[in-house]
């Protein structure tokens, strides 16, 4: 069985307190004076107050940082400081995170905001809360609070703060799932930290890009992430974020099977997390210790480890522990093929997925009710969490939803008829004291065999369509999935490419004319890649919603010159000729966009697939009703035997080429398409080893708008 989430690694970087290496006096013989000296409970003594509470957090001296906190907040009120107030707010908010208990960071400042406005802690607090939400579960809440602070803070010119948040805006993206804006912002703080030179931030972000790779399966940069991340750590003697970096090591390891090595790694988080009392470590680590033991049929073992991982998240109120523990027992029972009691669990994990709204805990969590009750056997309730997963993944298209719907309308109509007629049997029974009642039962026996025999037939079509059905969606899966794989393949090599440029050049490797050269072919890449990703867009753009087509009388010479513009600098690299053959200014009604797209493509592949120094030719010319754009080079040449699938998606145009040369195998697809939308046509000729032409044909003249009925079914 599949188990969702092979890890649960939550990092919250908790930018607000920094470790200072400062030696720490216990007691209060550091500060300033005595309770006995009335005349120093000052503002000064109120910050000393604050700053000792703060580095005895720091140094993991809870229970004295209390003390303090306790007497600062005191102070404030006589004072009536509101700086000194939101510093110590800010302190006692840090020691309830540390002790596990963000709801209690949640009743500190939710609604209190306003009141520390303006205070030079008001960044660092809306930081804590955001956390502390996070920790909670409460996803969309936090996600609010931090690109506020985020905004605050670029405002007021605090660098370091902007980027920490920058980094949490990402963990937030990861457990909303949206893995995209999650790397996004992740890269976006390690340049900013890099700039700064913040060991600190840079370790934090190599280790969630580490578990970003871990997900795509590579593991050895993950890895190599890893401990560059973990080295980095151990210099500055950071050992909250070192927990972090060995859970990520726990992770990488089962995921490599190295499940010996996992152990050892846990085995470190548990470790650390008992010397710095840190509770939601010591979850995690207990969760993960009972996914290894899933993972390795050791089942007894892991039911251990999620209940003691649920009991302290329950202890500390850590719902998003409670929902990975629940899921992760539930993993186990059905495994043993105890579904019930596994249902039951993942019904519990599905409540606290849906009040945090986390898309993939949500879809994850549906999917596996799914496969229990179909083990089960109840096709019902399986085939209705199907439609909410298929639904919350956007693989149904509206017919297909209403389609399904009416189909569950007829179960439930053939269920009221199938109980209308048990309770007409019943009466029938209750009348039998003669002959005559005895041979009406006898007809109504007769009917009801007849009904159960129709029923069944009708119950076996149903469940026939449901299983095609149920194929049809995987199939719809295995394209979604085939296109996200390809364009993680399509990008991920030209960006990293990208990235080992840019670090010779900040390593001066290059001289000046290397850099020009390079940064010439960086740009004929990045001109591929952005095409490629343009096509990506259109492609599911079309397949999803659809594209208006907006016709309008264009001069055609016009628009093929700024399709030329645009391909121009790549044709330069190549030292290609451009060349466009035009008698007149030929006009013909187009849409602007989708021709730009089609020239982009023809040109952009022509450009690719041409020699060094070879011409392409634009011919723009007229018969009595149609208007011709032929763009004709003298390349590779298309093979024969893929000329027949040429216009299909995910067909290449050549098979015989280098990566760099392959295509997403989307832009002549959607060139055809979006001819056919503004009522033309895009037909080829092609030999190989002499070159291909393409025609894009047009009418002169808008065609009449077709009437339309629509049937309201």
């Amino acid at each position: 069985m599949q188990i969702f989430l092979k890890l649960f690694v939550y990092t919250l970087f908790v930018i607000s307190l920094l470790i200072v290496p400062n030696q720490i006096t216990h007691g209060k013989q550091g500060l300033p004076g005595t309770q006995d000296e009335p005349a120093l409970r000052d503002t000064t003594y109120l910050r000393h107050l604050n700053e000792l509470s703060k580095t005895l957090l720091e140094s993991n001296q809870f229970d004295s940082a209390r003390i303090y906190i306790d007497e600062a907040l005191h102070l404030t009120e006589v004072l009536n400081d509101i700086e000194g107030e939101a510093y110590a707010i800010n302190n006692l908010g840090f020691y309830y995170m540390d002790q596990g208990l963000p709801d209690s960071v949640v009743r500190l400042l939710d609604g209190k905001m306003m009141k520390y406005r303006g205070t030079g802690r008001e960044i660092q607090l809306g930081n804590l809360l955001a956390n502390a939400h996070n920790m909670l579960g409460n996803f969309k809440s936090g996600l609010e609070i931090y690109l506020q602070m985020k905004e605050l803070a670029e405002e007021r010119g605090e660098k370091r703060m902007a980027i920490g948040i920058t980094q949490n805006i990402g963990n937030n993206y990861k457990s909303l799932g949206d893995i995209p804006a999650a790397i996004d912002a992740y890269l976006n703080s390690l340049e900013m930290a890099e700039e700064i030179n913040d060991t600190l931030i840079i370790a934090v972000v190599l280790d969630n890009l580490a578990s970003v790779n871990v997900n795509e399966g590579n593991y050895d940069i993950a890895e190599e992430y890893l401990y560059r991340a973990l080295e980095m750590n151990l210099q500055i003697g950071n050992q909250r974020n070192q927990i972090t970096n060995y859970m990520s090591f726990g992770g990488l390891y089962r995921s490599m099977g190295r499940y010996e090595d996992a152990q050892e790694s846990y085995g470190m988080v548990l470790q650390l997390s008992e010397e710095l009392g840190h509770t939601l470590s010591k979850i995690q680590a207990l969760y993960n210790l009972g996914m290894l033991n899933l993972e390795i049929q050791n089942y007894d073992r892991a039911l251990e480890f999620f209940e003691d991982s649920q009991q302290l998240s329950r202890d500390h109120n850590v719902m998003i522990g409670s929902y990975y523990n629940q899921f992760g027992m539930a993993g186990v029972y059905a495994e043993i093929g105890d579904y019930a009691r596994s249902i039951e669990l993942y019904e519990s994990a599905l409540e606290i997925a849906e009040m945090a709204d986390a898309k993939d805990m949500i879809r994850g969590t549906l999917k596996s009710l799914h496969e229990n009750y179909a083990a089960l056997g109840d096709t019902a309730n399986a085939y209705l969490l199907l439609k909410r997963y298929t639904e919350l993944t956007d693989s149904l298209s509206h017919t297909e939803r209403i389609e399904a719907l009416a189909r569950q309308e007829i179960q439930l109509g053939l269920r009221s008829e199938r109980e209308r007629s048990e309770l007409l049997q019943e009466n029938l029974r209750a009348q039998r004291i003669n002959t005559i009642i005895s041979l009406i039962l006898l007809g109504v026996i007769v009917l009801a065999l007849l009904t159960t025999i129709l029923l069944y037939q009708k119950k076996k079509k149903a469940n026939i369509l449901l299983k095609k059905q149920s194929e049809e969606l995987s199939n719809v899966n295995d394209v979604k999935d085939r296109l996200l794989s390809v364009l993680a393949h399509d990008l991920r090599a030209p960006i990293s490419n990208i990235q080992g440029v840019i670090y010779m050049i900040r390593k001066k490797l290059l001289d000046k004319e290397d850099i020009e050269n390079v940064l010439g072919q960086i740009d004929f890449q990045l001109e591929q890649d952005i095409n490629t990703l343009t096509n990506y867009l259109q492609w599911a753009q079309t397949q999803r919603d659809g594209i208006k087509v907006k016709m309008e009388m264009k001069s055609i010479p016009e628009l093929m010159h700024k399709a030329v513009s645009k391909i121009k600098q790549a044709a330069e690299n190549k030292e290609i000729y451009l060349k466009i053959i035009t008698d007149k200014d030929l006009q013909a009604p187009v849409d602007e966009h989708m021709f730009s797209v089609i020239m982009r493509n023809l040109l952009s592949n022509a450009v690719k697939y041409v020699d060094r120094g070879s011409q392409v030719i634009i011919h723009i010319s007229q018969g009595d009703t149609k208007i011709y754009v032929t763009v004709e080079d003298s390349g590779k040449g298309i093979p024969y035997k893929l000329q027949p699938s040429l216009f299909k998606p995910f067909s290449k145009v050549h098979a015989d080429v280098n990566d760099s040369e392959i295509g997403t195998g989307l832009g002549l697809s959607i060139c055809k398409d979006f001819a056919l939308k503004m009522g033309g046509d895009l037909t080829f000729e092609s030999k190989p080893g002499i070159g291909s032409k393409f025609t894009l044909i047009l009418n002169k003249q808008p065609e009449p708008e077709k009437v339309e009925n629509h049937i309201k079914v």
